[in-house]
């Protein structure tokens, strides 16, 4: 896996089998010849208030929908994705148009994952995120389990639901 396609992400903060979707995800795009670059992992609840706050009570565009706890993201079952809209110019060009993200959508939904891509309200290209509803898990669940004893305490519970794929 060429690592500058995912070194934005610290992997050690990312469910272990979503990790390995995930660089399956990037090497399967890449090979396609449409690169993406992992650019958000994890996701603390503070970090989370803070983009949702955004464009709400502080200055910035809406990005999020996601209250802290509502957010796959603080979990560590959920990473953004960011395709280069210029591989000539040093350094990542971000290409945010929707369109540019049906080939990770597509792909990450022959893996198994599921992609914002194909959501029906606030559709979001660079999301891709473990598909809990295939197992029937809510993020009430997740959260009772952050609750007990944090983000040890949630893979420990989607272990008991797995195997993943």
């Amino acid at each position: 896996m060429p690592t500058e396609l995912i070194k934005r992400v610290d992997w050690d903060l990312v469910y272990p089998p979503f990790t390995e979707r995930c660089f399956s995800l990037a090497a399967r795009c890449r090979d396609k010849g449409t690169p993406y670059f992992a650019i958000s992992g994890y996701r603390s609840y503070p970090e989370q208030a803070k983009l949702y706050f955004q464009g709400r009570t502080t200055p910035g565009k809406i990005v999020t929908n996601a209250r802290p706890g509502e957010s796959a993201h603080n979990f560590g079952i959920a990473v953004d994705w960011c395709r280069d809209g210029d591989v000539n110019r040093a350094g990542l060009q971000p290409k945010w148009a929707l369109i540019d993200y049906k080939p990770l959508a597509e792909a990450a939904f022959e893996l198994g994952l599921e992609a914002a891509y194909f959501w029906r309200t606030f559709k979001e290209g660079p999301h891709v995120q473990l598909d809990l509803k295939a197992k029937g898990i809510t993020f009430k669940d997740l959260r009772l389990e952050h609750d007990l004893g944090g983000v040890p305490a949630v893979w420990a519970y989607l272990d008991l639901h797995g195997p993943w794929f």
